[in-house]
């Protein structure tokens, strides 16, 4: 091999190392925090991966940002929150828009989530009880169900602010456990009297219960026909939620990213393919079957 031939090789593989090693720093990795106890939403499979319908949603349209490489944190919701809240959690998925209601601690109060991406997924949310404490109306909310206790997993704060005042007030008892499974199954064995829920996931974890050939099966088939959705409480959507606690300083590429983002929703909602990946999760008429003959 000449020397000219040896000289072009090494500077041809050299050039080519360093743009490959650019390439590869220059991307800028993003963490999201999220949870996995929420299916079809966000939860593992079967081999422990995570997935479901907010986090198919993120990853496909993170994939298309070419500056950008995507990190999952699973943490509990508040946690999640609370780091968003301290500005160490880039972004959390997948927040309800609380930019009225999610403030600093300290004066001037302002929302510690800013902005929200567009849409993923909208959610609809229901109060389910046994049917035993319907024997009178349980129509206004939450005025309605003072007296009872409630189930409903750490961290959610989908029953909203008067629901949680009356439980300060000790006019409704509530008990939060660790998951949406643990709700369901308290109601099962008429441990409580009723939950705040988004509805797939309730229908998700029943059906699960009363599939398992465990102890409790009769018991949980035979309660499971004394639940009855009471009430529609509201239609929420889910984003991804970015901090606003020192962004600038801690997350530079932060309005770059938020533009992106929302670029990549876009055309996957206009393309169709949002609805596709909501498909691979949801069987709904199978939900509606359950619902129907389960609550």
């Amino acid at each position: 091999m000449s020397i000219c031939f040896q000289r072009l090789f090494i500077s041809i593989f050299l050039t080519s190392w360093i743009s490959i090693s650019f390439s590869a720093e220059s991307d800028q990795q993003v963490e999201i925090y999220t949870y996995d106890i929420l299916p079809p939403y966000a939860y593992r499979d079967d081999k422990g991966e995570l997935t479901g319908i907010y986090i198919e949603i993120t990853r496909t349209a993170i994939s298309r940002m070419k500056d950008y490489s995507l990190v999952f944190r699973v943490v509990p919701w508040s946690r999640a929150k609370f780091l968003a809240q301290q500005g160490k959690a880039f972004a959390i998925l997948p927040p309800y828009f609380h930019a009225h209601d999610w403030l600093t601690d300290t004066e001037p109060k302002r929302p510690y989530i800013w902005p929200y991406s567009q849409p993923l997924y909208t959610q609809h949310d229901v109060v389910i009880c046994n049917k035993r404490v319907l024997n009178k109306s349980r129509s206004k909310w939450p005025d309605d169900f003072q007296g009872l206790g409630f189930v409903m997993f750490r961290g959610d704060g989908r029953a909203g602010d008067k629901f949680l005042e009356q439980v300060k007030e000790h006019k409704i008892n509530l008990k939060l456990l660790n998951t949406v499974e643990d709700t369901v199954k308290a109601l099962l064995l008429e441990r409580t009297d009723c939950t705040v829920t988004s509805r797939l996931p309730f229908a998700w974890y029943l059906a699960k219960i009363l599939e398992q050939p465990d102890f409790h099966q009769e018991k949980y088939k035979q309660n499971s026909l004394k639940l009855k959705e009471v009430l529609y409480i509201s239609k929420n959507t889910g984003h991804l939620g970015y901090t606003d606690i020192n962004a600038e300083k801690n997350f530079p590429y932060k309005k770059d990213f938020t533009i992106k983002f929302d670029i990549e929703l876009y055309k996957m909602k206009m393309n169709g393919e949002l609805d596709d990946i909501v498909a691979q999760f949801i069987d709904t008429d199978y939900v509606k079957q359950l619902m129907k003959h389960s609550l």
